[in-house]
C-alpha cells in the first residue's frame, strides 16, 4: 500500500469515530391567508353527562292485592274529659287519594269555669298514619346511595315509619309556623263551642304523592288548661284530650311510583348525578322531592339558593306511573309561590 493510499484510510477512520451534533430545522411557517379570505371555523368540544353506575336492581317485589275497604264506615268520632269535649266529623268515608276530603273539628266547653287552648293554625292537630310502610326501592352504591339519602331527606319522609297525612286549614300546607314558640292563647267560656273546617289534599304529608289503600287512623289532639289567663298553668300539668276515627283510603286504581322509587329512577339520568357530583351537598342548597297533583309526576332534582341573588332549581320531571323521565326543568325558584322543597 503507498503512501497516498494509507493517508486516505486513516483520515476516513477518524471520520467514522466523531459524533456530528446537528441543529433542529425550524418548522416551517403556514403562510398567512390573504386579507379576504374567511376565518377558518374551530370545533369546540362538548361536554357530554356520562351515566353513573348505581348497581344491580333489587328484586321485584311481589304485588299485593290491595286491603278490602269494610262497609257502613263511622263519620265522627268524639272524646270528652276534665269538662272538655272534642269531636271531628269527617265529608266522607272512604277518602278517595288524590283529592281533597274535608272534616269538621268542634271543642265544647262543658265545665263552669274558662277553657284555655293553644291554637297553631289550625285550632288542635289532626293527622293520620296509615298501615303501609314506605317501599324504599332499590339498594344503591356510593356515592349515588348518599345522594338518594340527600333527595329524600323530606319532612314528609322517614324510612321504616309509615306514612302520615295532616288534615289542615285553609292556606296552610303543614310547614312550621313557630306559633308554638309565640305561645298562642285562646279561650271558650263555659257552654260555648268553636269550629273549623279542615281539609286533606289526598296527599301523602309533603307532597309524597296518592297513598295506596291503607287504613288509617285519624286523631284529633286537643292540649287545654283551665282557670284564669294570667295563671301560671305549668305544661307539665295540661290536659290532653283525643279524638280517633277509624277511616279508609281508597288508593289510586292504577299503582303509583313511592317517593324512593322515583328517586331511583332520577338517578339513572347523567343530568341529575353529574350535578349532584359537583355540588356540596346541604351547603346552600335543598334536595328536592315532590309530587305535582295536577300533572300527576314528581319533581326531584335540587334547589340551590346559597350566595344567589335568586334561588335557582334543577330538576327531572317524572311520570308517576310509568316511571318515564319527561324533562329536565332549570328554572329560577320562587319560596313564595313554589313554597319550600
Amino acid at each position: 500500500m503507498d503512501v497516498r493510499s494509507l493517508a486516505l484510510l486513516m483520515a476516513a477512520a477518524a471520520l467514522a469515530g466523531c459524533t456530528v451534533r446537528t441543529e433542529p430545522s425550524p418548522a416551517p411557517v403556514a403562510p398567512s391567508s390573504p386579507p379576504s379570505a374567511a376565518p377558518t371555523a374551530t370545533a369546540v368540544a362538548t361536554l357530554v353527562p356520562q351515566p353513573i353506575d348505581i348497581g344491580p336492581p333489587s328484586p321485584t317485589p311481589i304485588a299485593t292485592p290491595a286491603p278490602a275497604i269494610p262497609e257502613d264506615l263511622k263519620l265522627t268520632g268524639t272524646a270528652e274529659r276534665d269538662g272538655a269535649r272534642l269531636s271531628i266529623r269527617l265529608a266522607r268515608n272512604p277518602m278517595p287519594a288524590g283529592e281533597a276530603t274535608g272534616l269538621t273539628v268542634t271543642i265544647t266547653n262543658t265545665a263552669d269555669d274558662l277553657l284555655l287552648y293553644y291554637p297553631c293554625g289550625e285550632i288542635v292537630p289532626v293527622d293520620g298514619t296509615l298501615s303501609d310502610a314506605w317501599r324504599m326501592g332499590r339498594d344503591l352504591r356510593i356515592p349515588v346511595r348518599d345522594w338518594k339519602s340527600y333527595l329524600l331527606d323530606n319532612d314528609g319522609f322517614e324510612p321504616g315509619a309509615p306514612p302520615q297525612i295532616l288534615l289542615l286549614a285553609k292556606g296552610h300546607d303543614g310547614s312550621s309556623s313557630g306559633c308554638g314558640d309565640v305561645g298562642l292563647t285562646a279561650t271558650l267560656d263555659p257552654g260555648d263551642s268553636v269550629r273549623q273546617r279542615l281539609s286533606w289534599n289526598g296527599l301523602r304529608f309533603r307532597d309524597l304523592g296518592p297513598p295506596p289503600t291503607s287504613k288509617v287512623d285519624l286523631t284529633a289532639t286537643l292540649a287545654f288548661d283551665r282557670g284564669a289567663v294570667l295563671d301560671e298553668h305549668p305544661p307539665e300539668d295540661r290536659h290532653i284530650i283525643e279524638a280517633h276515627l277509624d277511616a279508609w283510603i281508597e288508593g289510586p286504581a292504577d299503582p303509583v311510583l313511592d317517593p324512593a322509587e322515583a328517586v331511583d329512577v332520577a338517578l339513572t339520568d347523567a343530568r341529575l348525578t353529574n350535578l349532584l357530583a359537583t355540588r356540596e351537598l346541604n351547603n346552600g342548597n335543598d334536595g328536592l322531592l315532590r309530587y305535582v297533583a295536577a300533572a300527576h309526576r314528581y319533581w326531584v332534582g335540587i334547589v340551590e339558593s346559597g350566595s344567589l341573588p335568586i334561588a335557582h332549581a334543577h330538576y327531572l320531571e317524572i311520570e308517576a306511573e310509568t316511571g318515564a323521565i319527561l324533562g329536565f326543568v332549570e328554572r329560577d325558584w320562587d319560596y313564595q309561590v313554589d313554597g319550600y322543597p
